[in-house]
């Protein structure tokens, strides 16, 4: 059975591919339109999965959309007629895209991919709970899905056992923890549904100096976690803007993009981050008193990649092992529709058809383009660049000389990977210290200073650089931070961050298994012989793009990107690339 699962029209378009319940292709359209978080059509991600698999369309049996557009704009009018006739503006401006594609999705897909089967529809947050749950080794757990907003829905709890998932409460709009964080997020000058992670980087130059202000005005936070926001002070209902003059009155008045950024900013965006985290948590302890025997945890939503919230959940909650998604938010929603229906249409539990393979194989994030050397000598060629073919030992030996040295490294190999993560495949790399690679990597990503890299540290040395909950914890999706320990943080200078913390990748070596997306187990072989030169088992590791742009998906795009920056070296497939 071939399941081709689709998300669109918000952020992060992307379709992905399913055979028999085992995922084989996935890929966001930014990759193709080089539009960042594109929120068109996924067509080209679309064809790609397709032509990945060698199939045609006629070929899939079931096309499943991640959420619901009926309800979603069941609630858009319920909003309207709520907040008329301030809202009437924002209403008719955006009521021709709603009566075009994104209300008649069904005669979209059938459109755009000549489909004639069955269309199926997930709603947001289950699709959300499912990627979760069905990429997790748990056979039964708790989980949290949360985000801006789904059709209703803002934040879900549910319990999972014997595969099926089941609701136990939620929130619904507009009371959002998502859109409070991307009030802020605007408030401070950057991007909503993009920037939410500069905030989160900003927040550890900060004091969290406004919290009780936050609580007392602007939240209602109850025991269990569930809270209401005072809409005097927002306008994202009636508006295409997040926060009201209320706002600004009790907070200050904005930051403009083009401004400085201010010790005031700093302690909004530590103050918000604090906020954010006492609310997770309570949701988090409430989630484990609805369901006490369970003490696994599945996260999804855009508000799961708060990485650094995420690595205090040990601490603060009950929970003892954790399951986030890399790819947890709306990319992964077109992952979990498909999973979702795959499973209600094959009516049997995954593990006992497949076993508990199939959920390791199907939480890997490698699962977009690959390049073989063959297209990227022609493009080397194209570029009239110099280059050298090496040996795989021979590449890695010099690679690694080149890291100690004090080179940045384009590192452009195997499968592209999903999600908002550059996982060591198309990555730019360079040594963890002195703390001044930290600066000359933002200059050649040309963002601001203050924002922080991660860690790719090999899994069996990972309890000996960081405070981490067990020895050889796992978190390959780089959805976790934690702190480094004191005697580490010279020898990674470049990677801890203001407040001592880190956002780590664990590497390990991956044996290939069937119906398993291959490992990209170079990267643990160049981590591995950096360690062996060195001494020191980590590298920096961030996405292989520029400020603005998405990660690099083809050969030509890596090169330009290197061309155009300060990089020192360019590895790509086979061949190594000097300036």
């Amino acid at each position: 059975m071939y399941i081709l699962g689709l998300s669109a029209y918000y952020h992060d378009s992307t379709a992905v591919l399913l055979k028999d319940g085992v995922v084989l292709a996935a890929i966001e359209e930014e990759r193709f339109s080089r539009i960042k978080h594109d929120n068109g059509f996924p067509l080209r991600a679309a064809l790609f999965c397709l032509k990945h698999a060698g199939i045609t369309i006629r070929q899939i049996d079931v096309i499943t959309y991640y959420e619901k557009p009926l309800r979603k704009f069941e609630r858009i009018l319920e909003t309207f007629i709520t907040t008329y006739p301030r809202a009437l503006p924002t209403f008719l401006k955006a009521i021709p895209e709603w009566t075009g594609d994104k209300l008649k999705i069904e005669k979209t897909i059938r459109k755009q991919l000549g489909y004639a089967g069955p269309v199926y529809f997930s709603t947001h947050h289950l699709s959300h709970a499912a990627a979760s749950f069905y990429t997790s080794p748990f056979p039964k757990a708790s989980i949290l899905t949360i985000d801006g907003v789904g059709e209703y829905e803002t934040t879900s709890l549910w319990k999972a056992e014997n595969n099926i998932i089941s609701p136990l409460f939620h929130l619904e709009f507009p009371h959002s923890l998502g859109l409070l964080y991307s009030t802020f997020t605007a408030f401070l000058g950057f991007k909503v549904n993009e920037d939410e992670y500069k905030l989160m980087g900003l927040a550890a130059y900060g004091k969290p100096i406004y919290v009780n202000k936050i609580l007392k005005n602007i939240i209602d936070l109850k025991k269990d976690g569930s809270i209401q926001l005072n809409m005097k002070y927002f306008r994202f209902r009636e508006e295409f803007k997040m926060w009201g003059n209320d706002f600004e009155r009790l907070l200050g008045k904005p930051r403009n993009a083009s401004h400085p950024i201010l010790q005031r900013h700093k302690d909004l965006a530590a103050s918000i981050q604090k906020v954010t985290e006492i609310i997770y948590f309570s949701i988090l302890n409430h989630l484990h008193v609805l369901n006490p025997t369970v003490d696994n945890l599945c996260l999804a939503g855009g508000v799961a990649l708060n990485a650094l919230a995420n690595g205090k959940i040990y601490k603060n909650t009950p929970f003892k092992k954790v399951h986030i998604y890399g790819a947890a938010g709306d990319s992964g929603g077109a992952l979990g529709a498909a999973l979702y229906i795959y499973n209600e249409l094959d009516n049997t539990v995954i593990p006992a058809k497949a076993g508990i393979q199939t959920m390791i194989s199907n939480s890997s994030l490698l699962l977009g383009s690959s390049y073989p050397n063959k297209q990227i000598e022609s493009a080397l060629k194209k570029y009239k660049l110099k280059y050298q073919k090496l040996s795989e030992k021979k590449l890695l030996t010099t690679t690694c000389q080149l890291l100690a040295t004090g080179k940045i490294v384009g590192w452009f190999q195997g499968q592209a990977e999903l999600g908002p993560r550059a996982l060591g495949n198309h990555s730019i790399l360079c040594k963890p210290s002195p703390r001044n690679m930290k600066t000359k990597m933002n200059i050649i990503k040309r963002r601001e200073q203050f924002r922080p890299f991660a860690g790719s540290i090999l899994q069996s040395q990972v309890h000996n650089y960081f405070e981490v909950p067990e020895k050889n914890h796992n978190s390959p999706s780089m959805v976790f931070c934690f702190p480094v320990k004191n005697d580490k943080r010279k020898e990674l200078a470049a990677i801890v961050h203001k407040d001592g913390t880190c956002r780590i990748q664990t590497v390990s070596y991956q044996p290939l298994v069937a119906s398993r997306q291959p490992p990209n187990n170079r990267y643990y072989k160049l981590i591995k012989e950096f360690y062996r030169q060195t001494g020191i088992a980590c590298v920096l590791n961030t996405s292989f793009n520029l400020k603005g742009e998405p990660i690099v998906e083809s050969p030509a795009q890596a090169i330009e990107d290197f061309l155009k920056t300060p990089m020192d070296t360019l590895v790509i497939g086979d061949f190594i690339v000097v300036k």
